[in-house]
């Protein structure tokens, strides 16, 4: 006999199905190699002023014979607000909770063909293992799965009748391991061991793992290090009515963490600054740490100085928390990381100003920026960086990205040295906004393809003001300053630039393959020696390019089967030199006497001296050769 109280949820779950008063909440469910979202799970529940939990609901439901009609709800409102919200899913997929073996009419199971036609390829049915099947059942449902490019997802695997060979009947796509098996994981050996050796079998059978009711970072850690494919639970997000984009940074850089010690093979230790001002490296390496950490909550010191020893090489790295705000001196600093890992990362959101200070160093890798940081970079200090990767970058970001605001203000010398394959040393692949207000650059590079200043693939609008910049370059294609693939626009006034490069394809300020290079340059001094199959040294090699040069040193010697000094092969060009010393000396070849019309080629005071393969000429010229 039931009391009051179970007589009225009693009714009150004969209402809720009577007038599908069902709501649903939707939790993510996150990749564990680096937090993005793979998938949601629809959780039900009562849209009723008394709220009555998903048990209850399915317990009176089964006593009242009416079962089918949780199920029909459960998967006609969770299509319906995928119907409606398909572009807040975008491509995750969503796990939809079934009750094995009640079957729904013959009415509701057309309505429900017509949704999944529509969104099938998105679709977990999440199958209870215990429910005990037939087998003639079994087969029937996973034959209509299959029809319908449902996948299939075991829940609560490690209890009740949880075995390999009943696991080998559903052969799902996903195994969704219990919270009992994962709750103080950390702490229990006999749970990790049971825990990996499920985790094993998945991976042996093409399933992935899923660690479901995550609630400690502990917890987190040790299931990422046990090889868990996808994270769900409280710690990492809690269901929500609302179709959540992403977790939060800080929990994406965490688990980023925890995978990149997986594929390591080791245990990090963390120091969490911002307890001193003032942080002792020679220290952290005796302790044997890995990583610096700024940002986290509760620093008692925003702005922080890490103080090294000279030349003395750590293996410790430097990884900023998104929205940190600051100020990071770096004094007599070594950094290294893994291979292809910056030795600096700045979260999302952040703004830091990073003073140097002494003689620093940033082993095999660089500084990662990404685009919605700021990086300042001030002080009289060295800061040495020594990329060493098939793909680099020294300050930037990757090559399939664009980098964050980036400014220059410093003092002191900035040297990168790059070996590899392609390479940008300051910028990224897509690039992004740049300021270079001032400063010493020394960049040197043995890659295939290099860019010194800018961007692989992004367009570039860049300013250099009262910089000195020393380049020696040995590469198969590259540049100095600008844009490999797109247009580039240059500005540069009161700076000095030495370039030394051997190479096929080259240009010095401007493009290579960009539709069209404007560049003008003001009271500076260039000097460049090339020697280059097919080069420029000012402008887009294959289109058009804008050069306006007034005030200045120009000398550009460039050797080569096509060698340009100025402008490029097309001719939509047009230059103007004013008051400038111009000396160019061009060995190529063949070529015309100019690339462009006479009228393009305007020169207003000043003293030319033009050379083409040692004759001087009698008018300003540079090659094309057709």
């Amino acid at each position: 006999a039931m009391n009051e109280e179970e007589k009225q949820q009693y009714q009150l779950v004969g209402k809720i199905l009577n007038e599908n008063l069902l709501e649903y909440h939707f939790q993510p469910i996150v990749r564990a190699e680096d937090g993005s979202i793979y998938a949601y799970e629809a959780l039900m529940r009562s849209r009723t002023e008394q709220r009555i939990s998903p048990l209850t609901i399915i317990r009176y439901a089964a006593m009242q014979g009416r079962l089918s009609d949780v199920e029909r709800a459960t998967f006609l409102n969770v299509l319906h607000i995928i119907d409606e919200q398909k572009q807040q899913f975008g491509k995750a997929k969503v796990f939809i909770n079934s009750i094995p073996g009640v079957s729904i009419s013959e009415e509701d199971t057309n309505a429900l063909n017509a949704y999944l036609k529509i969104h099938a390829g998105m679709i977990v049915v999440e199958l209870t293992e215990e429910a005990e099947l037939k087998d003639s059942d079994l087969k029937r449902l996973k034959a209509y799965f299959s029809r319908m490019n449902i996948d299939i997802a075991v829940d609560d695997y490690g209890t009740g009748y949880s075995n390999v060979s009943n696991l080998l009947r559903y052969m799902p796509n996903y195994v969704k391991i219990d919270r009992s098996l994962l709750s103080n994981i950390q702490n229990q050996m006999q749970k990790q061991h049971f825990v990996r050796e499920i985790i094993d079998f998945c991976h042996d059978n093409h399933i992935m793992a899923l660690a479901e009711g995550v609630e400690t970072t502990e917890e987190l850690q040790t299931v990422i290090h046990l090889g868990a494919d996808l994270i769900q639970g409280f710690y990492t997000a809690k269901p929500s009515a609302v179709i959540v984009p992403q977790i939060e940074e800080q929990l994406r850089n965490e688990i980023r963490q925890y995978y990149q010690e997986r594929i390591d093979g080791n245990m990090k230790k963390i120091y969490i600054a911002g307890k001193t001002s003032r942080i002792s490296l020679a220290k952290l390496v005796k302790d044997g740490c890995t990583d610096i950490v700024v940002g986290k909550e509760g620093m008692v010191y925003k702005d922080i100085s890490i103080i090294g020893t000279p030349q003395m090489k750590t293996e410790i790295h430097l990884r900023v928390e998104a929205g940190y705000s600051g100020r990071i001196t770096l004094e007599d600093v070594c950094f290294s990381n893994i291979k292809n890992r910056p030795c600096i990362a700045l979260g999302e959101h952040t703004d830091v100003t990073l003073v140097i200070a002494g003689s620093n160093t940033l082993y095999d890798a660089g500084i990662q920026v990404p685009e919605t940081a700021r990086f300042t970079m001030e002080g009289t200090g060295e800061l040495n960086i020594d990329l060493n990767a098939v793909e680099s970058y020294g300050i930037g970001n990757t090559h399939d990205a664009r980098h964050g605001t980036l400014v220059f203000e410093q003092d002191g010398p900035l040297n990168i040295s790059s070996r590899g394959k392609t390479s940008v040393c300051i910028g990224s692949g897509l690039g992004g906004i740049m300021h270079i207000n001032r400063g010493e650059y020394n960049l040197k590079s043995k890659n295939e393809t290099c860019v010194g200043i800018g961007a692989l693939k992004g367009e570039v609008t860049l300013c250099l003001n009262c910089c000195h910049i020393e380049a020696d370059f040995t590469v198969t294609s590259g540049l100095l300053v600008g844009s490999l693939e797109q247009n580039t626009t240059i500005s540069m006034k009161s700076s000095a630039v030495n370039w030394y490069v051997s190479g096929k394809y080259i240009s010095g300020l401007g493009t290579l393959h960009g539709k069209k290079a404007e560049i003008q340059i003001a009271e500076s001094g260039i000097d460049f020696n090339m020697r280059t199959d097919h080069g420029t040294g000012l402008g887009a090699l294959y289109n058009a390019s804008e050069i306006n040069i007034s005030n200045i040193t120009l000398k550009i010697a460039n050797s080569g089967e096509k060698a340009l000094a100025l402008g490029g092969y097309s001719e939509e060009t047009a230059i103007v030199i004013k008051n400038s010393d111009t000396n160019i000396n061009l060995n190529c070849a063949d070529g015309k006497d100019t690339f462009a019309p006479p009228e393009k080629f305007t020169i207003i005071n000043g003293r030319q001296l033009f050379m083409v393969n040692g004759e001087k000429q009698k008018r300003p010229v540079t090659f094309q050769y057709l």
